[in-house]
C-alpha cells in the first residue's frame, strides 16, 4: 500500500482504527498510562495496533484493514529505531555502514465467542524484536516462523566483465571479444552463485529458559562439529554464547549461535553462519548485527537505539 501524500503513519493509523467498532476497541487498546515523551506515545501506539490488528484477524472485512495497520505500526517502529551508521572494522580498516531497522512485533492470543464476539480468554504469546540490518548488502525473510538475514544476490553484469577485462578484450577482434564476455560473465556469475554467503536465523522458542536451549545446543553441535566452545556470557546481546567450527580450512563452516530470554518462558535462537575465509568480513558484519538485537515486550522495559546517541534509553 502506498501512503497517501501529506499522511503521516500515525494519522493513517487513526483513520483505519476509526473504523473499528468502539467496543473492539475499548478491549483492544488497554494502554496503562498517558506517556509524557514521544518516544512512549509510539511505543504504546505500536501496542495498541498491534492487538486491533489481532483482532481484525477474526473479521472478514477487517483482513485487508489489519494489513495496512500492520504497515503503519512498522512505519512507527521506524521512528523508535531510526537508520544508523555502524563503524565496522573490515579487513583492517573502519568503514561506517548504514543499517536500518528490522523486526517482528509481539504478538497476543485472543479467543472470544464466534456469537457474540466477546472476549473469552487472551494471553500474551509471542515477544517482539528489533535488529538493525546492513540492508545494502544483506536482506531480510520470513520463512516458517524463522526470521533470516541473507547476503544480496549479486549479479555480474557485461558492463562489469568489460570493466575488468580491458587489457585482455583489447587485442581481441569485435567477435571474439563478445565471445570472451560472454564467457567471463557465465563464470563470474556461477562463482558469485555458489559462493557461501553464510546466513542469521532468528527463531523464538517458547516453555524453554536460555540455560536449557544453549546446554541443548551444545549438545548436537558436539555431534556434528570438531571444535564446540563452552557456553559463555554475551552482553551484546544480553544472554548466552557458543560457537562451533567444522575446522580451521578457509571452507570450514562456522556456526555462532546467540540465547536472549523472551521474557515470557521463552528464548530467542540467534544464530549466524558463515565460512573461515569469511571471518573478516561476513563474519564481522553480522556480529554487528546481531550487537543491536533487542527484545520487544510491553510489559517489559524496551532498549531505544538512536542514530544521535550511543547510550542506550529505556521506556517504560
Amino acid at each position: 500500500m502506498k501512503m497517501e501524500e501529506g499522511y503521516s503513519a500515525e494519522e493513517r493509523l487513526l483513520e483505519l482504527i476509526g473504523n473499528i467498532p468502539e467496543e473492539m476497541l475499548d478491549e483492544a487498546l488497554n494502554v496503562k498510562k498517558i506517556c509524557r515523551s514521544g518516544k512512549e506515545r509510539v511505543f504504546y501506539g505500536i501496542v495498541a495496533a498491534c492487538m486491533v490488528v489481532l483482532f481484525m484477524r477474526f473479521v472478514p472485512a477487517g483482513q485487508v484493514v489489519a494489513a495496512q495497520i500492520k504497515e503503519c505500526v512498522e512505519r512507527m517502529l521506524e521512528e523508535l529505531f531510526p537508520p544508523k551508521d555502524i563503524p565496522l572494522p573490515l579487513e583492517g580498516m573502519e568503514e561506517n555502514v548504514p543499517h536500518e531497522v528490522y523486526g517482528g512485533l509481539p504478538e497476543e492470543t485472543v479467543d472470544f465467542s464466534t456469537e457474540t464476539g466477546d472476549v473469552l480468554e487472551e494471553g500474551r504469546d509471542m515477544a517482539g524484536f528489533a535488529i538493525y540490518v546492513d540492508t545494502d548488502s544483506f536482506e531480510v525473510a520470513e520463512e516458517e516462523d524463522c526470521y533470516i538475514i541473507r547476503g544480496k544476490r549479486i549479479v555480474y553484469t557485461r558492463q562489469d566483465a568489460i570493466n575488468d577485462n580491458e587489457a585482455l578484450l583489447a587485442g581481441l577482434s569485435e567477435e571474439e571479444a563478445e565471445q570472451k564476455i560472454e564467457e567471463i560473465v557465465e563464470r563470474t556469475q556461477a562463482f558469485y552463485d555458489n559462493f557461501p554467503t553464510g546466513e542469521i536465523q532468528i527463531v523464538q522458542k517458547q516453555g524453554i529458559s536460555v540455560e536449557d536451549a544453549a546446554g541443548k545446543m551444545q549438545e548436537e553441535m558436539s555431534k556434528n562439529y570438531a571444535n564446540v566452545s563452552a557456553i559463555t556470557v554475551s552482553e551484546a546481546p544480553n544472554g548466552l554464547y557458543l560457537r562451533a567450527a567444522e575446522g580451521t580450512a578457509s571452507d570450514c563452516e562456522v556456526k555462532e549461535v546467540y540465547f536472549v530470554d523472551n521474557g515470557l518462558g521463552g528464548v530467542f535462537v540467534i544464530t549466524a553462519n558463515y565460512i573461515v575465509e569469511a571471518t573478516e568480513g561476513t563474519g564481522v558484519r553480522f556480529q554487528s548485527m546481531i550487537e543491536t538485537f533487542v527484545v520487544l515486550d510491553w510489559d517489559d522495559d524496551v532498549q531505544i537505539l538512536t542514530s544521535e546517541e550511543d547510550t542506550a534509553e529505556t521506556v517504560k
